[in-house]
């Protein structure tokens, strides 16, 4: 019988020393200033939101590179379809990326025309972020989404320069985070009108072909744009909650390493892929009627929309059915509440709307398709295991992990059936500055010049 021998002192050295070096190596990533926190309570609150360790000086540039790589595999897979003659596909691939580069770098270019408008004007100008007209040139070549994450950069750089708490902490601290939120909301546009459209497209390619070679290059390429594209598709929603919540000062934050955020990464994760799944197993053997249940399911989110209140455009009917619309066809593909408020009450005829519309093209779809019969099973296995975790992952998040539960924010029966006190809402805002006006007699009042647009999310 073989006896192990014990770890040698020289081995015991070599891991305790490693041991060591990674919780220096971890302390100095976490590094934070200004290292004291303000005295100011109000300051200190948006100092501990957006604090800036040496991760948030580099995830900037992480989040600029998974954009680039994003676009880099859209064009491979592209390419793949262009040097088979699908020449359609190929369009179509590059099309959505397009059009979502395009879409994004519009409302990017808006965004800073709304902030020189605003009292955010004079702090960005303040703290040498000012916006320059040749900002807008960038967008015109597309280059929105990275300019802003050099945006975020500077900012970062110009919080952490102050090592002590200074005048001013409070201004740099909110337009961090305001900042964060910008990028977020652009990162869900791409999110709706990119990845989920993707999915959608490179999965009805594989079907109609009717084979997959993982040998082949090509075939592999168009296989992982498939995961690719979900794995951001929730991981964009997962920033958007994220920053929404860091934005109100009322509310427990999302944090990145947690039991919340993961099961709302699953959440997103599933049910994005089971619907499309659906989707794409009924469009390769009924190709137009898709568009029909499309149709029929966009017809039905808007008349649940309808109810819900929308005050995002004041009196101007014209744009907030435009708006509705806009959500309507975000619901096509997952749940994405109009009012941040009763989630519950829009949240489940929207989920039994989708199981059975689901079951009914899965079903139909296994009962005339010439697939074998193990692929079929493979298929409706696959489609009902997703929409199950999902809606574990779901319930699990908003009965036992929802940020709220464990906080003192407003009841609402979206995270607890047992408190409906208040309505409560987190609604998104960009940048909603207040400019104290000092009057006569000593007093002062904050004034908001601009209210901008809001987003309001149950999330």
């Amino acid at each position: 019988m073989d006896v192990k021998e014990p770890l040698s002192p020289n081995c015991l050295c070599q891991c305790v020393s490693c041991g060591a070096t990674c919780r220096r190596l971890f302390e100095w990533i976490k590094d934070t200033r200004p290292y004291e926190p303000p005295k100011d309570p109000e300051t200190r609150i948006w100092y501990e939101r957006g604090n800036c360790t040496r991760f948030d000086l580099l995830f900037p540039f992480l989040t600029a590179l998974v954009a680039l790589l994003d676009f880099a595999f859209d064009f491979k897979v592209a390419v793949t379809h262009y040097g088979r003659g699908d020449n359609a596909w190929g369009s179509l691939t590059m099309g959505f990326a397009f059009v979502s580069l395009l879409s994004i770098n519009i409302l990017s270019a808006s965004w800073y025309l709304e902030d020189q408008r605003s009292f955010k004007k004079e702090i960005l100008e303040k703290n040498g972020l000012e916006t320059k007209r040749w900002f807008y040139a960038c967008h015109l070549v597309l280059c929105g989404g990275l300019l802003r994450c050099i945006q975020i950069f500077r900012t970062v750089r110009l919080i952490r320069s102050r090592k002590t708490a200074s005048p001013g902490d409070k201004e740099r601290y909110r337009l961090y985070i305001a900042q964060l939120q910008d990028s977020s909301t652009l990162g869900v546009l791409e999110a709706f009108m990119e990845e989920a459209p993707q999915v959608a497209l490179q999965l009805y390619i594989l079907l109609k072909r009717g084979s997959l070679d993982l040998s082949s290059f090509e075939d592999l390429i168009v296989a992982l744009s498939i995961p690719k594209s979900l794995a951001l598709f929730a991981f964009n929603l997962l920033i958007y909650a994220r920053y929404i919540r860091v934005a109100d000062e009322e509310s427990r934050q999302l944090n990145w390493c947690s039991l919340p955020s993961l099961f709302f990464f699953v959440w997103r994760l599933f049910m994005l892929t089971s619907r499309i799944l659906a989707l794409a197993l009924f469009a390769s053997h009924f190709t137009r009627f898709v568009f029909v249940v499309g149709g029929i399911h966009f017809a039905a989110s808007y008349a649940l929309l309808w109810r819900q209140e929308c005050e995002y455009f004041g009196g101007e009917r014209i744009k907030q059915a435009f708006f509705r619309c806009a959500i309507a066809y975000v619901h096509v593909f997952c749940f994405f509440p109009l009012e941040g408020k009763n989630t519950r009450k829009w949240g489940y005829p929207y989920y039994i709307l989708i199981l059975i519309e689901d079951a009914v093209m899965v079903l139909w779809w296994s009962f005339l398709t010439n697939y074998d019969l193990t692929f079929r099973v493979a298929m409706l296995t696959t489609e009902w295991a997703t929409y199950l975790i999902g809606v574990i992952s779901l319930v699990l998040f908003y009965r036992f992990f929802h940020p709220s539960l464990d906080s003192t924010e407003l009841g609402t029966d979206e995270t607890d059936g047992r408190r409906n006190q208040t309505e409560f809402k987190i609604i998104y805002k960009r940048a909603r500055w207040e400019k104290n006006v000092q009057y006569s007699n000593g007093t002062s009042m904050a004034v908001i010049p601009i209210k901008t647009f809001e987003i309001a999310t149950g999330l």
